[in-house]
């Protein structure tokens, strides 16, 4: 038998030149870390302050030393029955083409994991960043340069309805996520095997003259097969040449491969497996079978009594099988079988012999290589539109479509009460890739009824010419047809493309709101509780069992975990009771028809609305989850349940929780409050996000215990949720309110009460130089002043909303240190420095809507690092009025620092509430920005007389303005 000759593509070289690795390399038995069976993020990107240079990981692992792996995995009863490693393509899902055809089943890491996160609960992480007003518009990219592997991979998040896709192997639209944020997603294969996705980070210095990145690191991702530590053979090319050529035992053996349709029916997907089977013709044979398709490493198995079998799904498009054996016993020969072209779709076996040749890397259709070092810019225009889809009342289809069809950027598009709103009562965000447009449907129901501010926010790409732009339009009248038009704003240095552009009007940039997301690399919170009260609009956060040890044994109780980083610069615990979700009118929802399944009905019927906190997180709605991790079981022989109860709602209101199926399919119901209380049993550590329905606008008080069996672990405790839908004469219901008829199931034990240590006083605000005008409901040119009001200096023209500043949350910490790469930023040619940060301005133009609107205006052309965070010195050419009236108890929102993440489904910069009090209750008035509190009727900015009396009262006070002024 001849030595071992190799078959490769051409595009191996690509690949050859981003991965070293050998072929044909895996297992991946010498990684230190085989990811499986857990909650895991990755790539979590890492910001090094001493080398301006970034790192990627795998929780707190650098990345390259780790491996993901999707083993097989079921869960559910009965007709519930689902392979969670398997994902089947639902007919009459155009969106879904991009995964293949109806019908098709893939490979994949599920969004929502089966028990005990099975087979893997894979997402990104929010990373530790830092400031983010070191990188020019605040804005990082992870980018996915290249996928090696036997298939296609895709990643995105299932809506029930719709999708929102994030990264893509072939597509190159899909190929970088913007300040990435916590996400859980679907991962799929088209094939099973050794996948090697290779990221890299990229960021902008603030000056706009370094590019600062990450080297280009690799995740495996290991579909299928055997545990890949158990592996022992690492180069199969080694491994071949060094093995026995010819038997020694004078048999004259057959060896054969063999595939066919898997016959048994064990667990639900074994009918979409093909058997794989190796036979030596002698059944004494013993030795190693290593399993390829396309020439990818797909597994390693032991061979007994001269055989060895694998059962995996291959792709609906037919791949190339082979085995090698690798003899282990004093008599049998090495053995390379020919390949076999076999797909899920073939039933009839097939069987083949032996040849000399093993087949490299030899995917038919290789992934794309992006990589690249400038992304010049053809148009400045970008065009954004919304129409009415016919013969419905509130959905609309959302076009983005750039004239540059090669402009990278990610978009978010909000619909403000007004201008000095911080809280959209619609948004939607997206990713403009190859071909340059987007399209969504959005319901923009709850922004019909009144003229409304209208804001597009574009982040090109850190590589691109442009920079952050932001276009905006007031008094919009949303009817038949409502957009703009936006002109990027290109660096200082790079040729603009000739074009007519619309006249600029300066507009402040979007706060960002922090959110890293339940990262569950964040350190555990301080173990005391917070009672102060709370109001959270956004970001994450749990209602989490926890235990303490003591003299008596193990004791439980309830915690918000709250992540938000809306009241607090980290993560931290709050007691129940103080914490109050704030609802706001974008989180209305209206059940589609793709969503029939009577398991829905808590949605109400077909076309009704109503107010729902998603599955997956929206980063402009606060996204409750349950947990309890930390908790040990082995104490629980019976488990651990969460209970719920509704304490009290709206008079004839509902409330609900529950898990969407898959694309639609029927949903998991743990609670509707119209049948009685909720449970949620758990055996093991869990961390679990659902959809939260309210049925009607108002105030909701629903209560948490938990229970082990007949074994009451806590009492109730119970949580408010104030839901508002945008009216301008809303009035919440009061705490107070009729209590629901539903009765608890019996009296619960009180829980000793938690102690809490005395909050730290906030330091005592310093007095502004006049107090904020108090909107009406309809507000006259001239806002009535509050009682008392303190003369205002004479302000400057062209007023610059700024939102009252806040230190910057801390950059979180992280539980071990990660090595800095070497190296430092790259340079890139020298231009014109602009203010560090600072977006030049850009115009926006409105087109014609069904009713009259105000105004365009543009983006400011500097941005300042001083008293705000995430807005600019921006001015008004037109003179400052007071605001519409906002609902009563605007839900209050949180110093913010950092951007959210941005891909397809909403991960852009958010705006963030800013400077509101610490407790939350502030109304419109008090959460005016600083500088447009001025009388009405005048116009009014920024004066260096503001300056003096603020520093006045701050030195009085012993520095207590430290949270009104920054410098660098």
């Amino acid at each position: 038998m001849s030595h071992l000759r190799r078959i490769s593509t051409a595009a191996l070289a690509i690949f050859l030149a981003l991965t070293p690795a050998a072929a044909w390399a895996g297992p991946d038995q010498d990684k230190e870390w085989i990811v499986t069976g857990q909650h895991v993020d990755a790539p979590i990107p890492v910001w090094h302050d001493d080398t301006n240079s970034f790192s990627l990981n795998t929780i707190n692992m650098p990345m390259e030393k780790t491996a993901l792996w999707i083993p097989k995995a079921w869960t559910g009863t009965g007709e519930k029955d689902e392979a969670k490693s398997q994902l089947v393509i639902p007919a009459k899902r155009p969106d879904l083409a991009f995964l293949g055809a109806e019908g098709t089943v893939l490979n994949a890491a599920p969004q929502t994991p089966g028990p005990g996160n099975t087979p893997i609960w894979a997402g990104l992480g929010a990373g530790e960043i830092g400031d983010t007003d070191k990188f020019e518009g605040e804005t990082y990219t992870l980018d996915l340069i290249s996928v090696d592997g036997p298939g296609r991979m895709e990643m995105f998040i299932d809506n029930g309805d719709s999708v929102n896709r994030f990264l893509s192997s072939h597509d190159t639209a899909y190929r970088s996520v913007y300040n990435p944020r916590h996400t859980h997603l679907y991962t799929t294969f088209t094939q099973p095997g050794r996948y090697v996705a290779n990221y890299k980070m990229t960021a902008r210095s603030a000056d706009g003259t370094a590019i600062y990145s990450s080297p280009i690191t690799p995740l495996v991702w290991q579909v299928g097969g055997a545990d890949p530590t158990e592996g022992t053979i690492k180069d199969i090319e080694s491994a071949y040449n060094a093995a026995r050529a010819q038997r020694t035992d004078g048999n004259a053996a057959t060896p054969t491969l063999t595939l066919s349709h898997h016959g048994e029916r064990e667990h639900p997907g074994d009918n979409h497996l093909t058997d794989i089977t190796l036979d030596t013709g002698v059944a004494t044979d013993t030795g190693r079978a290593w399993i390829t398709v396309n020439g990818y490493f797909l597994t390693e198995v032991g061979v007994e009594g001269g055989r060895a079998t694998v059962s995996e799904l291959l792709g609906a498009d037919t791949a190339a099988v082979q085995a090698i054996y690798i003899p282990g016993d004093s008599a049998s020969a090495r053995w390379i079988s020919q390949t076999v072209q076999y797909s899920q779709k073939d039933t009839e076996p097939v069987t083949v012999g032996g040849t000399d040749t093993i087949l490299g890397p030899s995917n038919p259709d290789p992934a794309p290589v992006w990589n690249p070092d400038h992304l010049p810019i053809s148009s400045r225009r970008v065009e954004v539109s919304y129409d009415l889809v016919p013969g419905s009342t509130d959905q609309y289809t959302a076009t983005v479509r750039a004239a540059d069809p090669n402009l990278r950027a990610t978009y978010k598009i909000e619909f403000f009460e007004s201008k000095w709103d911080f809280s959209p009562w619609c948004s939607m965000e997206g990713t403009l890739g190859a071909g340059g447009m987007d399209t969504k449907t959005q319901d923009l129901g709850v922004c019909q009824s009144d003229p409304m501010y209208m804001r597009v926010t574009l982040r090109p790409h850190p590589l691109s010419d442009a920079v952050m732009t932001v276009a905006d339009a007031s008094d919009v009248t949303v009817g038949s047809h409502v957009g703009l038009t936006a002109m990027l704003t290109m660096r200082d240095g790079a040729s603009a493309p000739e074009e007519p552009e619309p006249a600029p009007n300066p507009t402040p940039t979007p706060a960002p709101a922090p959110d890293n997301g339940g990262n569950d690399a964040t350190p555990d919170p301080a173990s005391s509780l917070l009672s102060d009260p709370v109001e959270i609009a956004r970001g994450h956060l749990d209602v989490r069992l926890t235990q303490a040890s003591g003299e008596g044994g193990l004791t439980y109780g309830l915690a918000v975990k709250d992540d938000s980083l809306t009241n607090a610069r980290t993560s931290v615990l709050r007691t129940v009771g103080s914490t109050t979700l704030a609802v706001a009118p974008n989180a209305r929802f209206v059940r589609p028809a793709s969503l029939s399944d009577p398991s829905y009905d808590v949605l109400g019927p077909v076309g009704t609305a109503t107010y729902v906190l998603p599955e997956t997180q929206n980063s402009d709605i606060v996204w409750p989850g349950l947990s309890t991790e930390g908790i040990d079981y082995a104490a629980l022989p019976e488990g651990a349940d969460l209970t719920l109860h509704l304490a009290q709602a709206p008079e004839g209101a509902r409330v609900a929780f529950f898990q969407g199926g898959t694309f639609g399919a029927g949903a998991k119901v743990h609670f509707d409050s119209t049948k009685g209380d909720g449970l949620v049993h758990t055996t093991e550590a869990t961390h679990m996000h659902g959809n939260w329905v309210f049925s009607a606008p108002g105030t909701y008080r629903i209560e948490v215990g938990a229970r082990s069996g007949e074994r009451s672990l806590v009492g109730p405790q119970s949580f408010t949720v104030v839901v508002r839908s945008g009216h301008h004469n809303e009035q919440p219901a009061p705490v107070e309110e009729e209590p629901v008829p539903t009765p608890s199931p019996g009296p619960s034990p009180v829980p000793e009460p938690v102690p809490t240590p005395d909050p730290t006083p906030a330091p005592a605000p310093t007095e502004e130089p006049s107090p904020s005008p108090a909107p009406s409901v309809d507000p006259a040119p001239a806002p009535a002043p509050t009682a008392d009001p303190a003369p205002s200096p004479a302000p400057s023209s062209d007023p610059a909303p700024a939102p009252a500043p806040s230190a910057d949350p801390a950059p979180m910490p992280r539980p071990f240190p990660a090595p800095a790469p070497s190296g430092g930023p790259v340079r890139v040619p020298a231009a014109p420095a602009t203010n560090a940060g600072t977006p030049a301005s850009s115009g926006a133009t409105r087109t014609a809507p069904a009713a009259t609107g105000g105004s365009a205006s543009g983006a400011p052309a500097a941005r300042s690092n001083g008293a705000t965070s995430g807005t600019n010195g921006a001015t008004s050419s037109a003179p400052v009025t007071a605001p519409k009236a906002a609902p009563a108890a605007t839900p209050s929102a949180s110093p913010s620092a950092a951007p959210q993440s941005g891909s397809l489904s909403g991960e852009a910069a958010q705006s963030g509430r800013v400077g509101a009090p610490e407790n939350g209750t502030a109304d419109a008035a008090g959460a005016m920005p600083i500088a447009a509190t001025v009388e009405g009727g005048r116009t009014g900015g920024w004066s260096p007389y503001w300056l003096v009396l603020l520093v006045i009262p701050a030195a009085l006070a012993g520095g207590g303005a430290g949270y009104l002024i920054r410098t660098r």
